[in-house]
């Protein structure tokens, strides 16, 4: 079985779903599953589907963390569980930049379970063509737990950002 995907076939994606969540509501994303590298049932599932132009940044394109505990607000880096992995996996181009702990920066391979922590700064990149682009992360349930049972993870839109600096209407 192929292990592509027509994701402009898919709808937006799902939040914050369990893994029986994200079998009901995206059967297709399963296929890729198949060499996930830990047991699927201990995590938190987002995916996000887009269809992208040149210069749209699918996710945040400035230097930022993913779930870092907050306390009033301000970000608590002493919660952070590097312990527990978070895993990224893109369909394609435009890719994640990570940071390295010696300044230098990385892009993370497409189409292949991608493992994190909560301490790995990275950054979106613009899309340089038009196309379409899956997203799926999978973050440990002890860090993030899914949805309450009843709640909807089905997401209804995907955003995309900009560089305000050179959009035109």
């Amino acid at each position: 079985m192929s292990q592509e995907i027509e994701w402009e076939k898919q709808h937006c994606g799902v939040h914050q779903a369990s893994f029986l969540q994200l079998a009901e509501l995206m059967p297709d994303v399963l296929k890729l599953l198949k060499d996930f590298p830990e047991n699927p049932l201990d995590f938190t599932w987002d995916v996000k589907v887009h269809m992208l132009m040149p210069g749209q940044f699918p996710c945040v394109p400035n230097w930022h963390y993913d779930n870092i505990p907050r306390v009033n607000n301000v970000k608590d880096f002493s919660r952070v569980q590097q312990d527990k992995p978070m895993y990224l996996w893109l369909s394609g181009a435009p890719l994640t930049e990570f940071r390295n702990p010696d300044g230098t920066t990385r892009f993370i391979s497409p189409k292949t379970w991608n493992r994190f922590t909560q301490k790995d700064e990275h950054r979106g990149t613009a899309s340089v063509e038009f196309g379409w682009r899956g997203f799926i992360r999978a973050t440990h349930k002890d860090i993030l737990p899914a949805n309450h049972a009843g709640t909807d993870p089905l997401r209804r839109h995907s955003q995309v950002y900009l560089d305000a600096n050179n959009f035109s209407w």
